[in-house]
């Protein structure tokens, strides 16, 4: 009667076990399908709108078109086997492909986190250097930019293929990848070539077109209460001294809450893009350097699939922050989508629009929220 209760019990643990397993797979399954379907569509969108809408393909919005492009390449070569394999919790397309796609999803998302960095870079000399910025960053210069960006993320992942650390397929993130528990020395090298180094020049570019903004729209602050009392004394009416000082004090409530809204709204830009960067490839950083470290059981399953699944989510963010933020971005797909009888612009216009793309990154200092509105490849 004890063995049969015993064997019961255990059934009863074995189909329960079974029944978790089985929600545990389907619950992946979508969350990865969903991420695949909309890194394929967003990317996809702001690829097909840059291209056909010529006028929005500045120098600028090119490196907006690699990074989108690469990732929507991510999409297509690289999740459906990652949706597959997490499905069937194996991998079955071999050894060679198993190598070539871990080599192709690092190329890609090393290019990717570089490619942040070159924008950085880009939004650096527009702000700063506004009058050199067409000499200094030309479309030759950034040919050659994104050129050395995938050679750069090309060196980053060739050395597992001649022996150091090695390509195998991970069980917890259900694709093919480096070994990061083998070879601690490459786990920290390809972390600082390819990861920690674009977030470095991020934080110093954008960290110093805040600062320059906010230099400029205090100077402008500050130089419309000048005029202002320019204007008082000129107009020589001492009885009317009151009611000028007083037009002249709204005058700069105004200019003040201009100038806290606009530094506001450079500040949250730039926190939306680092911040970003920082809780899609954070946790997949903590992760790779706890399993180098501490082996590779020192992480849960589930926080080493949530980790890879949020830095495939970086792919997401990528067209939303520097895309569909944009609102003349908007205003095209939204004319590719439903035609001229929702959105209709003439070529007058559009040509206005594509020199103000070129001039708005040139002249900073005649009005204070140009630099604010430099920030991203595409104009806000």
């Amino acid at each position: 009667m004890s063995s049969n209760s015993s064997l019961s019990n255990g059934n009863g643990l074995r189909n329960l076990t079974t029944q978790e397993d089985d929600a545990v797979r389907v619950t992946e399954a979508i969350a990865i399908i969903v991420i695949a379907v909309f890194i394929c569509l967003g990317n996809l969108i702001i690829v097909v709108t840059l291209y056909r809408k010529s006028y929005l393909l500045t120098l600028s919005n090119k490196f907006v078109f690699s990074l989108t492009l690469s990732n929507f390449l991510l999409s297509v070569l690289v999740l459906p086997f990652v949706v597959t394999s997490s499905i069937r919790r194996e991998w079955i397309f071999g050894v060679v492909w198993c190598n070539f796609s871990a080599l192709l999803y690092m190329l890609i998302s090393s290019a990717s986190m570089l490619t942040l960095g070159l924008i950085a870079i880009d939004r650096y000399y527009a702000v700063l250097y506004p009058m050199v910025y067409p000499m200094k960053i030309t479309g030759n210069r950034a040919v050659v930019a994104l050129v050395y960006v995938w050679l750069h993320s090309l060196i980053g992942c060739l050395p597992p293929l001649f022996g150091w650390s090695s390509l195998e397929f991970d069980q917890f993130k259900w694709m093919c990848v480096a070994a990061w528990h083998k070879e601690a020395g490459y786990t920290a090298f390809w972390q600082v070539w390819c990861a920690l180094l674009p977030f470095v020049v991020m934080m110093i570019c954008y960290g110093f077109i805040f600062r320059v903004a906010r230099i400029k729209a205090r100077k402008i602050h500050c130089g419309s209460v000048v005029i202002v009392e320019e204007d008082s004394q000129r107009n020589g009416r001492k009885n009317s001294s009151t009611s000028t000082s007083s037009s002249g004090s709204r005058r700069n409530a105004f200019q003040g809450v201009v100038y806290s809204a606009n530094q506001c709204k450079a500040f949250i830009t730039i926190l939306v893009v680092i911040g970003a960067f920082v809780i899609t490839w954070g946790p997949y950083m903590v992760v790779i350097t706890s399993e180098a470290l501490w082996g590779k059981n020192s992480i849960s399953p589930a926080l080493e699939t949530l980790a890879t699944w949020l830095s495939f989510s970086s792919a997401i963010c990528h067209p939303l922050i520097y895309g569909l933020w944009n609102k003349t971005v908007r205003k095209e797909l939204l004319g590719m989508c439903f035609g001229d009888r929702y959105y209709r612009e003439s070529f007058v216009q559009r040509h206005r629009t594509s020199r103000l793309f070129s001039i708005s990154n040139r002249i900073t200092g005649k009005m204070f929220f140009m630099p604010l509105r430099a920030i991203l490849p595409i104009c806000v």
